[in-house]
């Protein structure tokens, strides 16, 4: 590069062309100043800051591939009460700032590094009550005005922007939200998020359902119709989907087929989880120390260090103990207890100004003695809180993860690598079967030891184009290969005597590999309308291999290896979007979802294994509106949509054969509608309203002798709707008075397919609540928690194996937190 000395704009205009980078500045600023040039072999960065050497002018970029020049200062303003922070801010600028004339008892945000002093006092003032009113030069006034809602950054499109400006029905929750309403599970995520349903039939096999979208299939090698996504790397397995949420910055719940931008093509949706990563600037100590009834004890935590001006590292841990919920009364073991250990470390590296990295490591274990599977007819003592299976039952589980996500600035755009491998090992040990053989008259106690292992590597490259006048565009290549492998076992006891009268093996191997290639791009029409399109290509490729082994009927034994199909799907997607004012969006889309097909690993007979079940697909027709009122303290999202399945994968039991096979249940509908309304009164004051309405239908079903026709989507409740406050209110004694209180409604709906009265899941309604104390300096506090206020009664799962059994969810809990931060 070789740019002479003199006029510095001529000499920035020089680098523009040199380097074909964007370059925004103040003329005003520039004008008048002089550079000393630069030449020879330079990076980009080096070379501009060779430019502005003692020019008393910064760089910074503003998200795309553009940098902008500003007049910056060094500044270093601790927190501290607002008044003395805008007086440090004064003391190390040249701003003259006009305060009101009631400053609020607040505390300031620390400010440390380069910034343009106005940038510096929006800073200082970010959380308080004040906000600039007018800027003439070096002169800011202040004023007091109640804030608005508060906008969360997403990245359901691959870039980051805000959840209002994304044209999809979406439910995102920050992690101001989650920390308020003690979030933990994915369960408490479905409290708070309309159409999301998270129940659990095993701890081995949770059911987590969109739009009445799901499968409980536990079987090695199938794939799910709702993906969990963890900073961009997708979780493969049920048996991993279901944790411990700790550390977050945010969960966004994507609803609908979601066929184009994600790594693994999904029908029903997406929940995506965003951790927080380590800071440049600032350093972070947090500690939250719980104990309650049932033996409660948690302590989660974390510390985030800058060790450089370009690397920081963070460490977060989470460790949660609880006694059990229910027992065995003929074992006296305690059930549905936990015990749950995770780490995770980050890493992250700035290279130079165009390239940044981070690099991530976890691990967790967790333990229980297994779930009280309660019988309601033979055996069964009348209380829903004890079993009467009589066998030891337990689940163990480890599973790790390491990840590497770079982003490099080029001269137009953005390119991301995400790399990723995850290792996932469980085993639970339970009875299939709601009592014990002792009180049965006909049939057996099953019993399952259930153990999978699985090691999933990913890959996916990336590339955003600069945020152009005409529009933008995201596309990418997307590569995973995971190999898993299942041992199932199942021993039947027989009525009354106990004698094994069955026991079987299955192990099976599966290696998926899948590609795809997607793009998805956005143009800017005349009149505030946009034009979203979007395609992805994806092939699925899968080899499987089955032993099953009868050890009571050798003949009934087969061991098959070498099966393998691979299924190829397009789905597109088109969005038409108008901005008709600024906080007013309507919307319209149609998008296509894809669930690769698989083969049944618990095939009872080698013909069924080696046929594999075909993928589903689904159309979405979709309309909407996105809004904000009040000076944006009202938000009102609703979103209507019509799902059409075709092959919709479901598990069937085959009365004329008597095995239980995943199926392609022909065609199936699902209407429905979906409202979420935010609402500020106050700035102290946060309240919320969620609703769905879900009208799901099979329109042809039969397999065999078996007909559903007509029958409702299983896993999918009617009416589903939330009510939520949250509050943060100063106190004139100083500090703040902090509280939530939320009430969650879910309809009755069925488990499954059949419409068997017996696996009717009851509607129920649930009430949980806080109310803590936080310091002026918000450096400690401490919160009385309580979930299910008034003990609802409410079913997990039901069972009809042999007899009528139910899985309770967890009862009244509560317990206080400390909260500290340092």
């Amino acid at each position: 590069m070789n740019i002479p000395g003199g006029d510095l704009k001529a000499a920035l205009d020089a680098y523009a062309l040199q380097s074909g980078t964007q370059i925004i500045y103040n003329a005003d600023e520039v004008r008048g100043q002089r550079t000393s040039g630069v030449s020879g072999r330079l990076s980009n960065e080096q070379a501009l800051s060779a430019l502005l050497k003692d020019t008393g002018l910064y760089v910074k970029h503003d998200g795309s591939s553009a940098v902008v020049i500003f007049r910056g200062t060094m500044f270093d303003v601790p927190a501290q009460p607002l008044d003395r922070a805008i007086a440090a801010i004064e003391a190390q600028s040249q701003l003259k700032v006009i305060r009101p004339a009631a400053m609020p008892d607040a505390i300031s945000n620390a400010v440390h590094g380069v910034y343009a002093p106005s940038d510096a006092l929006r800073m200082a003032i970010d959380s308080s009550e004040l906000a600039i009113k007018s800027e003439q030069g070096d002169r800011i006034v202040l004023a007091r005005q109640e804030a608005g809602l508060s906008t969360v950054i997403v990245t359901a499109q691959k870039r980051a922007q805000s959840a209002q400006s994304v044209p999809i029905s979406m439910t995102t929750l920050s992690g101001k939200t989650l920390d308020a309403f003690r979030v933990q599970s994915l369960q408490d995520v479905s409290r708070l998020t309309p159409s999301l349903l998270v129940s659990s039939f095993s701890q081995n096999n949770p059911t987590v359902a969109i739009r009445g979208v799901s499968n409980t299939f536990s079987q090695m090698g199938v794939s799910k119709p709702v993906a969990v996504v963890v900073d961009d790397v997708f979780i493969p397995r049920n048996s991993a989907s279901s944790f411990e949420l700790y550390d977050l910055d945010s969960i966004s719940i994507l609803k609908g087929p979601q066929g184009t931008l994600f790594g693994r093509n999904v029908t029903g949706g997406a929940i995506v989880i965003n951790t927080r990563v380590p800071s440049f600037e600032e350093r972070e100590i947090e500690t939250h120390t719980s104990v309650g009834n049932y033996g409660d004890r948690q302590f989660s935590g974390l510390v985030s260090v800058p060790l450089s001006d370009s690397a920081a590292f963070k460490i977060s841990a989470n460790v949660h103990h609880h006694d059990g919920y229910g027992y065995d009364r003929l074992t006296g073991r305690e059930q549905d207890d936990l015990n749950s250990r995770n780490v995770r470390t980050q890493w992250r590296m700035k290279f130079n100004a165009d390239a940044e990295a981070t690099f991530s490591v976890d691990y967790g274990e967790d333990w229980n003695r297994g779930r009280t599977l309660s019988s309601d007819t033979l055996g069964s003592d009348g209380n829903n809180r004890t079993s009467e299976l009589g066998v030891n039952q337990g689940f163990n589980r480890s599973q790790y993860g390491i990840s590497a996500k770079v982003n490099w600035k080029v001269g137009q755009g953005d390119i991301t690598s995400i790399t990723a491998y995850r290792d996932s090992r469980s085993k639970e040990t339970y009875s299939g079967v709601g009592t014990n053989y002792r009180f049965l008259v006909t049939g057996a106690q099953a019993l399952n030891t259930d153990a999978d292992q699985v090691g999933t590597l990913s890959q996916e490259l990336r590339y955003a184009s600069p945020k152009w006048e005409s529009g933008d565009f995201v596309t990418g290549l997307y590569f995973m290969n995971e190999a898993g492998n299942r041992q199932l076992r199942t021993t039947g006891l027989a009525a009354v005597t106990g004698a094994v009268n069955s026991d079987v093996l299955s192990a099976a191997g599966v290696n998926t590999t899948s590609y795809a290639v997607f793009a998805d791009g956005t143009l800017h029409l005349p009149a505030s309308v946009d034009f979203t399109a979007g395609l992805r290509y994806t092939r699925d490729e899968k080899d499987a291999s089955l032993t099953r082994t009868d050890f009571r009927s050798a003949a009934k034994s087969f061991n098959v290896s070498g099966a393998s199909s691979s299924w190829s799907q397009v789905t597109p997607r088109g969005v038409l979007s108008w901005e008709a004012r600024p906080g007013f969006m309507t919307y319209a889309s149609v998008t296509k979802g894809f669930t690769a097909g698989g083969f049944n690993t618990e095939a009872a007979t080698a013909d069924i294994f080696r046929t594999p079940f075909q993928p589903e697909t689904v159309l979405n027709y979709e309309a909407g509106i996105k809004s904000q009122w009040l000076d944006n303290r009202l938000r009102v999202n609703a979103a209507i949509f019509r799902m059409k399945y075709k092959n919709k994968q479901e598990l069937v039991f085959n009365a004329n054969n008597g095995i239980l096979t995943i199926v392609n249940a022909g065609k199936a509908t699902v209407n429905g509608g979906e409202l979420e309304v935010a609402y500020k009164p106050t700035r102290w004051l946060d309240l919320s309203l969620g609703y769905s309405r879900l009208e799901g239908v099979y329109d042809d079903f039969v397999v065999g002798a078996v007909n559903n026709t007509g029958h409702p989507l299983g896993n999918s409740p009617q009416d589903q709707y939330s009510v939520a406050a949250s509050m943060n209110l100063p106190l004139n004694m100083g500090g703040y008075l902090t509280g939530s209180a939320s009430y969650s409604w879910v309809d009755s709906y069925y488990t499954g397919a059949t419409q068997d009265p017996n696996l009717k899941n009851p509607s129920y309604g649930l009430v949980n609540a806080s109310v803590g104390y936080d310091s002026s300096d918000r450096k400690w506090g401490v919160s009385f928690w309580i979930k299910n206020l008034t003990n609802a009664y409410y079913v997990q799962t039901r069972s009809t194996q042999v007899v009528n059994a139910q899985y309770a969810a967890p009862p009244r809990t509560f317990g206080v937190t400390l909260n500290t931060r340092f």
